[in-house]
């Protein structure tokens, strides 16, 4: 061995020295200089050197530092197990949401804590739903009885899935309760007769299914006569692999597909509908995170973004949130954010407002009170066919 390198080498290990024992004695500061010394020469620029200062700059909290030297230790080895756990765990410190795909790779000691984090998530939506679940919300009194007469011709379809019965799926707060009080708003506020209102709590996929079905049979009978509205609230997922956004129903299986309800088959049956119009609104989210945040199971990644579906026929789509982003709760109000807005319209207007204008109060007060309460961004989308693009705007529901 060269003499200058034999040197070097004499030198790192003494450094090394230093820095165990630096280490040892919780002088992370002094730690993070060692390696920074040893990181100097080209030839020591490795995994376990980046890891080593990564570890250092972790305990002395400096996080943003521990996520670009484990970052720098992964692109010398890219399957490093340690150095994907303690980027994950820094990441999950700071609040960056992408800590799952790192504690995923992280071995056994990632996946430990996934599972943890994925508790202690779902304690808090239970505490939520005990501290808020009698709340009675301003909308969910004095709900504004119509007085335009009876809507014979409109159909609702409700899904409010809150329950499921897989136990690593966490329950969505409020649903149950949204779905009941906008029935309690189509009947009494858009004068639906209660007959022609389906609604399903904790649906299974066969029975999306079969009201689906029911929808089609109800558009063949009545035809551009009818006007459809369809409402779900619950928990949305997508594939990873396809990026295809779904509906879970109750009984489906987070990291299936196949168990799921394809938003897109959803869109391609509303649109093969002759009818004159149908209203979706979407209380859900598509991204794998939950109501809460945190993560529809620990196992998911998090921050996908599904790809957008095309709609036919004539279809109004009003989505909670967009892209990657959570449909949060209103958990003062006891309602989905997106749901309690919509309700709050109903009742303003009693009804009598044209989509446009529901929509812009939606969407403005949504991301007004997620950015203050939530302190992210909740972005509702409205969404229409090409047959519908002109005219949606001054549509009303009754």
């Amino acid at each position: 061995m060269p003499f200058m390198i034999l040197c070097n080498a004499l030198a790192q290990q003494n450094d090394n020295t230093a820095y165990d024992g630096a280490m040892s004695r919780r002088e992370y500061q002094r730690a993070v200089n060692i390696m920074a010394n040893i990181l100097k020469d080209n030839n020591f620029r490795t995994c376990e050197n980046y890891y080593k200062r990564a570890l250092a700059y972790y305990n002395a909290g400096n996080l943003i530092y521990a996520i670009a030297d484990c970052t720098s230790a992964l692109s010398h080895d890219p399957y490093n197990s340690k150095a994907y756990y303690l980027r994950g765990k820094s990441k999950l410190e700071f609040g960056d949401p992408t800590y799952v795909k790192d504690l995923r790779q992280g071995g056994s000691e990632g996946l430990a804590l996934l599972e943890k984090q994925n508790n202690a998530t779902n304690e808090a939506i239970d505490n939520y739903s005990n501290i808020y679940a009698n709340i009675i919300s301003d909308v969910d009194v004095n709900i504004p009885v119509s007085t335009l007469g009876v809507n014979s011709k409109t159909f609702v379809l409700i899904f409010s899935n809150e329950n499921y019965s897989e136990s690593n799926i966490s329950k969505v707060n409020f649903a149950n309760k949204d779905g009941e009080t906008f029935k309690q708003y189509c009947i009494k506020t858009l004068g639906v007769p209660e007959e022609n209102i389906h609604m399903k709590i904790d649906a299974t996929r066969n029975q999306m299914r079969s009201e689906i079905k029911w929808l089609k049979n109800v558009s063949e009978a009545f035809g551009k006569d009818a006007n459809i509205i369809v409402y779900y609230s619950g928990h949305g997922m997508p594939d990873e692999i396809s990026q295809k956004a779904y509906l879970l129903p109750s009984d489906g299986i987070a990291n299936d597909p196949e168990s799921a309800y394809s938003l897109n088959s959803l869109y391609r049956q509303l649109g093969s509908m002759d009818v004159n119009r149908v209203v979706v609104f979407l209380d859900a989210c598509f991204s794998g995170s939950q109501r809460n945040g945190g993560m529809l199971t620990a196992s998911k990644g998090v921050a996908i973004k599904p790809k957008e579906e095309i709609l036919d026929g004539r279809v109004i789509v009003m989505s909670a949130s967009q892209g990657d982003e959570t449909a949060y709760p209103y958990n003062e109000k006891g309602h989905g954010l997106f749901t309690y807005f919509l309700l709050k319209k109903l009742q303003e207007s009693k009804g009598n407002i044209n989509l446009y204008d529901l929509s812009q109060f939606i969407v403005n007060n949504v991301r007004q009170v997620s950015i203050v309460k939530n302190k992210k961004n909740q972005t509702p989308v409205v969404s229409a066919s090409a047959k519908l693009n002109n005219i949606w705007r001054n549509l009303k529901l009754k």
